[in-house]
Protein backbone atom coordinates (compact mmCIF):
# COMPACT_ATOMS: atom_id res chain seq x y z
CA UNK A 1 0.00 0.00 0.00
CA UNK A 2 1.37 3.30 -0.83
CA UNK A 3 0.09 7.26 -1.94
CA UNK A 4 1.52 8.92 -4.64
CA UNK A 5 3.67 11.68 -4.82
CA UNK A 6 1.86 13.71 -7.27
CA UNK A 7 1.55 13.74 -10.68
CA UNK A 8 1.47 16.29 -13.59
CA UNK A 9 -2.03 17.43 -13.34
CA UNK A 10 -2.27 17.86 -9.11
CA UNK A 11 1.87 18.67 -9.07
CA UNK A 12 3.77 17.88 -6.12
CA UNK A 13 0.84 16.45 -3.79
CA UNK A 14 0.24 13.39 -2.71
CA UNK A 15 -2.68 11.30 -3.35
CA UNK A 16 -4.55 7.75 -3.12
CA UNK A 17 -6.20 5.79 -5.51
CA UNK A 18 -7.53 2.71 -5.93
CA UNK A 19 -8.53 0.27 -8.92
CA UNK A 20 -11.04 2.06 -12.09
CA UNK A 21 -14.49 1.46 -12.09
CA UNK A 22 -14.54 -1.72 -9.77
CA UNK A 23 -14.51 0.84 -6.71
CA UNK A 24 -17.09 2.99 -8.56
CA UNK A 25 -20.13 2.10 -7.41
CA UNK A 26 -21.76 5.30 -8.42
CA UNK A 27 -20.60 5.46 -11.95
CA UNK A 28 -23.12 6.44 -14.57
CA UNK A 29 -22.16 4.84 -18.56
CA UNK A 30 -20.47 7.68 -19.74
CA UNK A 31 -18.00 8.44 -17.15
CA UNK A 32 -16.96 4.46 -17.03
CA UNK A 33 -16.42 5.19 -20.72
CA UNK A 34 -14.24 8.26 -20.69
CA UNK A 35 -12.61 7.28 -17.77
CA UNK A 36 -8.48 8.59 -17.66
CA UNK A 37 -8.15 5.75 -15.57
CA UNK A 38 -8.38 3.37 -18.38
CA UNK A 39 -5.76 5.37 -20.13
CA UNK A 40 -2.17 6.41 -19.87
CA UNK A 41 0.04 5.30 -17.40
CA UNK A 42 -2.65 3.63 -15.51
CA UNK A 43 -3.16 0.69 -18.20
CA UNK A 44 0.17 -0.38 -16.72
CA UNK A 45 0.43 -3.24 -14.74
CA UNK A 46 3.01 -1.39 -12.14
CA UNK A 47 0.49 0.82 -11.72
CA UNK A 48 -3.26 -1.93 -11.42
CA UNK A 49 -1.04 -3.70 -8.70
CA UNK A 50 0.02 -1.17 -6.59
CA UNK A 51 -4.28 -0.10 -6.51
CA UNK A 52 -5.36 -3.26 -6.40
CA UNK A 53 -3.02 -3.17 -3.07
CA UNK A 54 -4.34 -0.27 -1.97
CA UNK A 55 -7.94 -1.83 -1.90
CA UNK A 56 -7.09 -4.98 -0.34
CA UNK A 57 -5.21 -2.53 2.17
CA UNK A 58 -8.16 -0.37 2.76
CA UNK A 59 -10.22 -3.31 4.28
CA UNK A 60 -7.70 -3.60 6.84
CA UNK A 61 -6.94 -2.42 10.50
CA UNK A 62 -3.83 -0.97 10.36
CA UNK A 63 -4.92 1.21 7.22
CA UNK A 64 -5.90 4.28 9.22
CA UNK A 65 -2.42 4.36 11.06
CA UNK A 66 -0.30 3.61 7.67
CA UNK A 67 -1.80 6.40 5.69
CA UNK A 68 -2.19 9.07 8.71
CA UNK A 69 1.84 8.30 9.03
CA UNK A 70 2.48 8.40 5.48
CA UNK A 71 0.59 11.38 4.79
CA UNK A 72 1.92 13.63 7.86
CA UNK A 73 6.00 12.55 6.37
CA UNK A 74 4.92 14.47 3.63
CA UNK A 75 3.97 17.72 5.10
CA UNK A 76 1.94 18.31 2.62
CA UNK A 77 -1.23 21.45 2.89
CA UNK A 78 -3.52 19.30 0.67
CA UNK A 79 -4.22 15.37 -0.09
CA UNK A 80 -5.75 14.28 -3.25
CA UNK A 81 -8.19 11.39 -3.00
CA UNK A 82 -8.76 9.20 -5.59
CA UNK A 83 -7.02 10.23 -8.92
CA UNK A 84 -8.80 6.90 -9.62
CA UNK A 85 -11.53 5.00 -7.42
CA UNK A 86 -14.14 6.10 -5.20
CA UNK A 87 -15.44 5.51 -2.09
CA UNK A 88 -16.65 1.96 -2.29
CA UNK A 89 -17.91 1.09 1.13
CA UNK A 90 -19.13 2.59 4.35
CA UNK A 91 -16.18 1.57 6.61
CA UNK A 92 -13.95 2.64 4.02
CA UNK A 93 -15.45 6.27 4.02
CA UNK A 94 -15.39 5.88 8.41
CA UNK A 95 -11.36 5.06 7.77
CA UNK A 96 -10.71 8.22 5.77
CA UNK A 97 -12.93 10.49 8.37
CA UNK A 98 -10.76 8.95 10.73
CA UNK A 99 -7.47 10.18 9.15
CA UNK A 100 -9.09 13.37 8.82
CA UNK A 101 -9.47 13.88 12.19
CA UNK A 102 -5.90 13.24 13.06
CA UNK A 103 -4.66 15.28 10.07
CA UNK A 104 -6.86 18.78 10.80
CA UNK A 105 -3.96 20.95 9.12
CA UNK A 106 -4.16 18.77 5.83
CA UNK A 107 -7.25 19.56 3.55
CA UNK A 108 -8.56 16.34 1.90
CA UNK A 109 -9.58 17.09 -1.96
CA UNK A 110 -11.28 15.00 -4.36
CA UNK A 111 -14.58 14.32 -6.02
CA UNK A 112 -17.34 11.19 -5.81
CA UNK A 113 -20.07 9.63 -7.38
CA UNK A 114 -21.12 7.60 -4.58
CA UNK A 115 -23.28 10.51 -3.54
CA UNK A 116 -25.64 8.25 -5.80
CA UNK A 117 -25.23 5.16 -3.96
CA UNK A 118 -28.55 4.85 -1.60
CA UNK A 119 -26.29 2.74 0.79
CA UNK A 120 -23.06 5.22 0.74
CA UNK A 121 -24.80 9.03 0.24
CA UNK A 122 -24.93 9.65 3.83
CA UNK A 123 -21.67 8.52 4.76
CA UNK A 124 -20.03 10.25 2.39
CA UNK A 125 -21.85 13.58 2.80
CA UNK A 126 -21.13 13.49 6.72
CA UNK A 127 -17.11 12.93 5.67
CA UNK A 128 -17.77 15.92 3.38
CA UNK A 129 -19.15 18.17 5.95
CA UNK A 130 -15.80 17.80 7.78
CA UNK A 131 -13.64 20.86 8.23
CA UNK A 132 -10.76 20.25 6.31
CA UNK A 133 -12.43 17.93 3.44
CA UNK A 134 -13.31 19.25 0.22
CA UNK A 135 -14.98 16.37 -1.41
CA UNK A 136 -17.41 17.15 -4.15
CA UNK A 137 -19.73 15.67 -6.38
CA UNK A 138 -18.44 14.62 -9.71
CA UNK A 139 -21.38 14.88 -12.17
CA UNK A 140 -21.52 14.66 -16.41
CA UNK A 141 -23.47 15.34 -18.98
CA UNK A 142 -25.33 11.92 -19.06
CA UNK A 143 -26.74 12.55 -15.30
CA UNK A 144 -30.49 12.54 -15.27
CA UNK A 145 -29.97 13.00 -11.29
CA UNK A 146 -28.42 15.58 -8.95
CA UNK A 147 -26.52 16.08 -5.70
CA UNK A 148 -28.81 18.10 -3.04
CA UNK A 149 -27.86 21.15 -2.22
CA UNK A 150 -25.20 20.64 0.41
CA UNK A 151 -22.93 19.44 -2.49
CA UNK A 152 -20.40 22.04 -4.66
CA UNK A 153 -19.84 19.78 -7.71
CA UNK A 154 -17.04 18.52 -10.26
CA UNK A 155 -18.70 18.91 -13.86
CA UNK A 156 -17.56 17.54 -17.10
CA UNK A 157 -18.25 20.00 -19.88
CA UNK A 158 -21.27 21.31 -17.15
CA UNK A 159 -21.77 24.33 -15.04
CA UNK A 160 -19.05 25.82 -12.85
CA UNK A 161 -16.54 27.61 -12.79
CA UNK A 162 -13.70 26.69 -15.15
CA UNK A 163 -10.65 24.41 -14.37
CA UNK A 164 -7.56 26.90 -14.89
CA UNK A 165 -5.73 24.19 -15.49
CA UNK A 166 -7.89 22.65 -17.95
CA UNK A 167 -7.55 26.37 -19.92
CA UNK A 168 -3.73 26.65 -19.34
CA UNK A 169 -3.25 29.17 -17.06
CA UNK A 170 -1.72 26.90 -14.00
CA UNK A 171 0.52 24.16 -13.93
CA UNK A 172 -0.75 21.66 -11.57
CA UNK A 173 -3.27 22.28 -9.03
CA UNK A 174 -0.96 22.72 -6.26
CA UNK A 175 -0.51 25.92 -8.16
CA UNK A 176 -4.14 26.87 -8.03
CA UNK A 177 -5.63 25.51 -4.56
CA UNK A 178 -9.09 26.50 -5.40
CA UNK A 179 -10.28 22.61 -4.97
CA UNK A 180 -9.24 22.47 -1.30
CA UNK A 181 -9.66 26.00 -0.36
CA UNK A 182 -13.88 26.41 -1.21
CA UNK A 183 -16.50 23.85 -1.11
CA UNK A 184 -19.01 25.47 -2.45
CA UNK A 185 -17.77 26.82 -6.13
CA UNK A 186 -18.61 24.37 -8.58
CA UNK A 187 -15.80 23.51 -11.12
CA UNK A 188 -15.75 22.94 -15.02
CA UNK A 189 -13.54 20.38 -16.48
CA UNK A 190 -12.99 19.86 -20.16
CA UNK A 191 -13.80 16.49 -21.89
CA UNK A 192 -10.49 15.91 -22.08
CA UNK A 193 -8.76 16.67 -19.60
CA UNK A 194 -5.49 18.53 -19.16
CA UNK A 195 -5.77 19.84 -22.83
CA UNK A 196 -5.34 23.35 -23.52
CA UNK A 197 -7.50 25.38 -25.27
CA UNK A 198 -7.75 29.29 -26.13
CA UNK A 199 -9.09 31.66 -23.38
CA UNK A 200 -10.93 34.33 -24.59
CA UNK A 201 -10.86 37.69 -22.02
CA UNK A 202 -13.92 36.98 -20.20
CA UNK A 203 -12.83 33.58 -19.14
CA UNK A 204 -8.97 34.91 -18.02
CA UNK A 205 -10.76 37.31 -16.13
CA UNK A 206 -12.90 35.41 -14.66
CA UNK A 207 -10.63 33.21 -13.44
CA UNK A 208 -7.93 35.51 -12.58
CA UNK A 209 -5.51 35.25 -15.25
Amino acid sequence: MSISKGNMKIGALPSFSLPALQTCPGKTDFCADICYGLRGNFVFLSVKNIYKQNQIASTGEGFVDSITNQIRKTHAEAFRLHVVGDFYCVPYIEKWMEIARRLPDVSFFGSTRSWRTAGLANAVGTFRDMPNVYIKASIDPSNRDSPDDNWGVWSIEGKGYPCPHDFGLVENCKQCGRCWSDQFTDIRFNLRWGRKKRVNPDQAAMMGG
